[in-house]
């Protein structure tokens, strides 16, 4: 009968468990802290007055958009949150119109929300820009790894 050698490692205790479960927990870390920050920059945006969406809530906590949509329990919150603000009740016409301070008040507040809407998309477009330049450098090094850049 062959004993086992208590020099080679067995079980959960070898290295690459030990690392593989590291990972495990970095990565529990990192989405634990995301979360933190959606919520935080949820409350954020029902503080401020601003309007709940996914890009405004991603672009306050620095959460990606497919975060936010694969996480049940921030989709539900955010989705119910935009669907509050939407039905509340906005000013009617002739009340606006016979008022002027009224009229600049909701031209004014318009205009807030379609800037902030830009101000949102360009974020987002930058992101994407910043991600598409980080993956070009990150496949150049693989090329020049490989021996095949700049040819």
């Amino acid at each position: 009968m062959t004993t086992p050698n208590p020099s080679l490692p067995t079980g959960p205790n070898t290295a690459a468990d030990r690392r593989a479960e590291a990972l495990r927990k970095a990565a529990r870390d990192k989405r634990e802290q995301a979360v933190q920050r959606a919520e935080n920059g949820i409350r954020r945006l029902i503080k401020e007055n601003e309007e709940i969406t996914f890009r405004s809530v991603a672009r306050a906590a620095s959460v990606s958009l497919d975060f936010l949509y694969a996480h049940a329990d921030l989709r539900r919150r955010i989705e119910t949150l935009r669907s509050q603000k939407q039905s509340a009740t906005p000013i009617p016409a002739e009340t606006a119109s016979s008022d002027e301070g009224t009229v600049i008040h909701t031209l004014t507040e318009s205009l807030r929300r379609e800037r902030a809407t830009h101000r949102e998309r360009v974020r987002e477009l930058e992101h994407r820009l910043a991600a598409a330049h980080g993956e070009i450098l990150r496949l150049q090094r693989r090329l020049g790894e490989r021996g095949l850049g700049d040819r």
